[in-house]
C-alpha cells in the first residue's frame, strides 16, 4: 500500500530562530506549524503545504519506499485525512537551523479509499533559512498495535 500519510507533514514557522532558542521552543514552534499544515491537508489545501516544503522534500512512507515532493504533490488528492493526534513527542534544536521533532500518531487516514495503518512514529527534519523553517524530511513508522498481555 502507497502510504504518502503525512505530507502535511508536515512543515515550519515564519519565525526567525535566535541562538539562544532552546528545544521548547523550537518545538512549539514546529508542533504549531504542524498543526496547521494537518489542517490544510484535511481541507486538501496543497497551495499552503507547498509553501512548508523543501524543494528536495523526501518522505519515507510507511511502505518504506521514499517519496519526493513531486510524488506528494501527485498523490495529494488521493489522501483523506480525517482526524489525527499527536503525543510523545521529542524535539531537539541541532543546530540553530536545524532542528527534528519525533511524534507517535494515531491517525484516521486513507489513501485512494483504502484505510492508512492507525498509530505511526512519525519524524520531521526541518531547516531554517530565509526566516522560514522548511521541512525537509519526513518518515513514517508503522506502529504494530498494542496486544494484550501474554499474547
Amino acid at each position: 500500500m502507497r502510504t504518502l500519510l503525512v505530507r502535511v507533514i508536515a512543515l515550519f514557522c515564519l519565525t526567525t530562530v535566535s541562538p539562544a532558542q532552546s528545544d521548547a521552543d523550537t518545538e512549539m514552534q514546529l508542533l504549531t506549524t504542524l498543526h496547521k499544515l494537518y489542517a490544510a491537508e484535511k481541507k486538501h489545501d496543497l497551495n499552503f503545504i507547498r509553501l512548508y516544503l523543501s524543494d528536495d522534500f523526501a518522505e519515507v512512507g510507511g511502505d518504506a519506499r521514499v517519496y519526493n515532493r513531486k510524488d506528494i504533490e501527485a498523490g495529494f488528492a488521493d489522501m483523506e485525512l480525517r482526524e489525527y493526534k499527536l503525543s510523545d513527542c521529542v524535539t531537539k534544536l541541532v543546530t540553530s537551523d536545524a532542528a527534528y521533532i519525533s511524534c507517535s500518531m494515531d491517525v484516521d487516514a486513507s489513501f485512494k479509499g483504502n484505510p492508512l495503518p492507525r498509530l505511526f512514529r512519525v519524524t520531521w527534519l526541518w531547516t531554517h533559512a530565509k526566516d522560514q523553517w522548511l521541512l525537509r524530511f519526513e518518515q513514517a513508522t508503522i506502529m504494530p498495535a498494542a496486544t494484550p498481555a501474554g499474547k
